[in-house]
């Protein structure tokens, strides 16, 4: 009997959490779409766009009105037309490694520069299983909310049994296409060897091909993709629209999130080279901060904002916002704002810092708007509002 009753306690406790839990998870994210939010260059109010997603990872607009969305742990890719909030289930995703617990899934979609005519989309996916787990990089025609003709055109290797830190992030040039890894979360040594594909920046042709320019072709033992190498856990890849470079962010330890300029053959250190310390103090190898033949960070953060998706804006609806690229933040929960002039950060700001939301991309429209996922589930956009008028203070007579 006590038995029994020891168990129906258990069960009613075990309900209770879960129902908590659950709430917690459903809860709604009241929008007050008439505030005027004053940010330093600019004042703007917060639409929401669509909801109902569950992690938001990327967003890629295939026209003025709809973008596809990446949602990262149901591995779904939903069309969103932004006019109206409607949603279209996007079919044809290859196998995938769906994961919450190493946090795999539907990573990046981004479309070919001359999709209007060719109807490219690349979709980067986690592959294998949670013991030995990687990247795939997938092309695929887009005809009618279909993705067809799928055709591999990377697979990282080798597999490792990574959490985590996948990277996933997708740029696309006119020509090439820049793939960010991660190592895995326990597998920091892996950033510096180069006969693997964790921890760095790789480089193809559009159609998956290896140019010949790439720093490793033909170096015995060296993985041919790799542009870039010595990094940790690169969550934001974005390409400058004047320069052309290729700006990426990486998560540091504790302390020591980064913002490089992806170059030929270079090296960004991790882990020899850090700001960051290990994860509850003390730290991390010797404790170095510079070596010969390593590249000092352009910009870093300690403490650390946990910097996810990251965008130039370009756009006419905020002026100010222009020369600023934009990054989500996780950990610190805003979105940043970092005024860049060449290769040098002039200036940060972080907006919404009073929110609590996790930031995980940050996207200019064909509108000019400023969009964003968060991982409450929700599509929400920036728009400018006038400046509200100033209050005047009454003399009493």
């Amino acid at each position: 009997m006590k038995i029994n009753t020891l168990l129906i306690i258990l069960c009613f406790f075990s309900f209770k959490i879960i129902a908590e839990e659950t709430e917690k998870e459903m809860e709604k994210i009241i929008i007050d779409e008439t505030e005027v939010i004053a940010s330093e260059a600019a004042f703007f109010r917060i639409e929401k766009v669509a909801e109902n997603f569950i992690v938001p990872w990327s967003m890629e607009f295939i026209s003025d009105t709809q973008a596809l969305i990446a949602d990262r742990e149901a591995g779904l890719l939903k069309r969103l037309d932004v006019s109206n909030g409607n949603i279209t289930l996007i079919t044809g995703l290859p196998q995938m490694l769906k994961d919450k617990k190493i946090s795999s899934g539907l990573f990046d979609i981004r479309v070919h520069p001359d999709f209007a005519a060719n109807h490219w989309v690349y979709v980067v996916s986690g592959a294998g299983t949670q013991e030995a787990n990687g990247l795939a990089l997938t092309r695929f025609e887009l005809i009618d909310d279909q993705l067809v003709k799928g055709k591999i055109l990377l697979e990282t290797s080798p597999r490792i049994d990574g959490k985590w830190h996948f990277g996933g992030r997708l740029v696309l040039t006119d020509r090439h296409i820049y793939m960010s890894t991660g190592e895995g979360y326990k597998h920091s040594h892996l950033a510096q060897d180069l006969s693997s594909h964790s921890g760095k920046i790789l480089r193809l042709f559009s159609d998956g091909s290896v140019p010949e320019d790439n720093p490793f072709v033909g170096q015995k033992g060296a993985q041919a993709e790799i542009w870039s190498y010595g990094i940790r856990s690169p969550q934001g890849l974005a390409v400058h629209p004047d320069k052309g470079d290729i700006w990426f962010n990486e998560h540091g330890p504790q302390g020591g999130d980064e913002v490089n300029i992806a170059g030929r053959g270079l090296n960004y250190g991790w882990p020899l080279i850090t700001y960051g310390e290990e994860y509850g103090g003390g730290p991390v190898g010797e404790g170095a901060t510079h070596k010969k033949g390593m590249q000092q960070p352009v910009y870093y953060w300690r403490p650390s904002i946990a910097p996810s998706g990251m965008h130039f804006y370009e756009g006419d609806q905020f002026p100010g916002w222009n020369s600023s690229v934009f990054i989500g933040a996780l950990a610190l929960k805003h979105i940043n704002r970092l005024v860049v002039e060449d290769e040098r950060v002039l200036h940060e700001e972080r907006i919404l810092e009073d929110k609590g939301w996790r930031i995980r991309f940050v996207k200019s429209g064909p509108d000019g708007m400023l969009y964003f996922g968060i991982d409450k589930g929700l599509i929400l956009r920036l728009v400018p509002a006038p400046r509200p008028p100033v209050k005047e203070n009454k003399k009493e007579s």
